[in-house]
């Protein structure tokens, strides 16, 4: 990707409009979500790319619950291995997301259970998903969003009183996603002079750091961190040219972010930044004549399968009078990268984590 002079893409940094569209999950079964034998457990902080149920259900789809609705966990499988069309779970998808993917690879069914949905002063032996849809880094959607800080004060509360035992704490490895609502929010937006844009990057960078520091010292041992996706390749960007092009300043935006990430994760031990950035790009955004062979098997890959018939409205919308639906579903999931504005299709995630499998692992495993 060419980029424009620093001071002109700082500012352009304005164009981000990420939408915190949803998220998806399944209930837990009741012996747990950990395989046998498996000695990990997991914990996920996060935003609507990791949520697997802590935003609640409404009594009417909105929004910020469409995830609990059709058409939201259209191609469920259950855990014997049985389809369960149309089952939705609280995941942002189709069906798995990426926190399912990790767990997989740490020897685990599915991602770790919601917090929301999971009895006071207990934890699964699999570990607690404490991502929440519509949570930023600094500040969240909604005041009943926990933003990240909040997320780890809660499991900090946890590991103090004994709920989260050292034993779980010794074999643990956490998941830090964040997709960008941060820079969603009216007060980028306000933000004038590339300085003082280039200062709140820094200040949202720094506190994931902070956050990190704060696992480790909790006792968690392996941290994971998402840097930021090509959000100018969603269809929430690029909708406006009729899927055909990805916005370039959207995506430098997400490149001054990820840069400043590195920097502040550079010096940490037991930490390993997932780039999810590089991997998305290589299915989304390639270069001309290098499409990767998990590129060509998206017939679509920046239009989304669920989509919103008003530009403004969302996957899962209904007419509040009639019940009409505002919004199609295409066919094969399995050929189309995003499932909706912002997030990707079962396959597009599995697409994504297979990429990344190897040195995610092999910084897992070492001593």
């Amino acid at each position: 990707m060419k980029l424009l002079p620093a001071a002109l893409g700082l500012v352009l940094l304005l164009l981000l409009v990420l939408n915190p569209n949803g998220v998806e999950a399944r209930p837990a079964p009741a012996g747990g979500h950990q395989k046998k034998g498996s000695s990990a457990t997991f914990f996920v902080f996060g935003d609507d790319f990791a949520d697997n149920g802590n935003l609640p259900p409404t009594d009417h789809v909105t929004e910020m619950s469409r995830q609990w609705a059709y058409p939201y966990g259209s191609n469920y499988v259950d855990a014997d291995g049985f389809p369960r069309p149309n089952t939705p779970s609280g995941r942002f998808s189709n069906y798995k997301i990426q926190s399912d993917f990790i767990a997989t690879m740490l020897g685990l069914e599915e991602a770790p259970p919601a917090h929301a949905r999971t009895a006071e002063k207990t934890c699964d032996p699999s570990g607690m998903t404490f991502a929440t849809g519509g949570a930023g880094v600094l500040g969240s959607t909604s005041h009943e969003v926990p933003a990240l800080a909040k997320q780890v004060d809660t499991f900090r509360k946890m590991v103090k009183d004994g709920t989260i035992t050292e034993n779980q704490l010794s074999r643990s490895v956490a998941l830090v996603a964040f997709s960008g609502n941060d820079y969603a929010s009216t007060g980028v937006i306000g933000l004038s002079s590339p300085n003082d844009i280039n200062a709140y990057i820094g200040k949202v960078t720094k506190e994931i750091a902070a956050n990190v520091d704060q696992l480790l010292k909790l006792g968690v041992t392996k941290v994971l961190v998402n840097n930021l996706h090509p959000i100018g390749c969603t269809p929430s960007h690029t909708r406006t040219n009729n899927y055909t092009t990805c916005d370039i300043f959207g995506n430098l935006g997400a490149s001054i972010h990820n840069d400043n990430l590195k920097q502040v994760m550079t010096s940490k031990k037991n930490v390993y930044i997932i780039d999810v950035y590089t991997a998305f790009t290589n299915i989304v955004d390639h270069a001309a004549g290098k499409g990767s062979e998990l590129s060509k098997q998206f017939k679509r890959k920046l239009s989304p399968c669920c989509e919103s018939l008003n530009s403004k409205g969302y996957c899962g919308q209904q007419d509040e009078s009639s019940a009409e639906l505002l919004y199609t579903v295409c066919d094969k999931s399995s050929k189309i990268f995003y499932w909706d504005d912002m997030h990707p299709t079962h396959a597009g995630w599995e697409a994504v984590m297979k990429q990344v499998e190897k040195p995610l692992k092999v910084f897992v495993d070492q001593d």
